[in-house]
């Protein structure tokens, strides 16, 4: 069964001491979340135009504080905007370079799905589809986790003041 859900969150991944970043863990046969992520932000940058919007820009600190939810969430095998011992969307999203954002939001979701049946069904949503389309947001930073047969979906959006 796919959950969808709407609000706010944000954490950053930490970084290594090393001088090249660790690689991100891949599961044998799992998905390529990053090309998810990508198809995902085109997804959603074609029904903004369609709306009437600008397409979103992706920001690397909106993108880690999404992807670190979305491993969170995976962690706790809970769909949820804020799981245990995380920090509210706010502080999240301050921590992720937006302490001054004028507006904030963000859609959750969980299953196996691609990015075109996430975006539809956050978009048959009213919430979700508010959120997706409101053409006051401008940054956004997606994160997508794979566990067991599960993905892990999340959109931070923001608009600085």
């Amino acid at each position: 069964m796919v959950h969808l859900a709407v609000l706010a969150t944000v954490l950053l991944t930490a970084v290594p001491a090393s001088s090249r970043p660790a690689p991100a863990p891949q599961h044998a046969r799992g998905p390529d979340t990053a090309r998810i992520e990508l198809r995902l932000l085109a997804e959603v940058n074609v029904a903004r135009r369609q709306s009437g919007c600008r397409r979103l820009k992706s920001r690397t600190g909106l993108h880690g504080s999404a992807s670190a939810h979305s491993s969170a969430m995976a962690a706790h095998n809970s769909m949820s905007h804020q799981v245990t011992g995380e920090a509210e969307l706010r502080e999240r999203i301050a921590a992720a370079g937006y302490p001054q954002a004028a507006l904030m939001g963000e859609v959750i979701a969980m299953g196996p799905m691609s990015a075109r049946e996430a975006l539809r069904r956050w978009l048959d949503s009213p919430p979700h589809r508010a959120l997706l389309l409101d053409c006051r947001m401008r940054l956004v930073g997606l994160g997508v986790q794979s566990s067991a047969d599960q993905l892990w979906w999340t959109i931070d959006l923001v608009r600085r003041r």
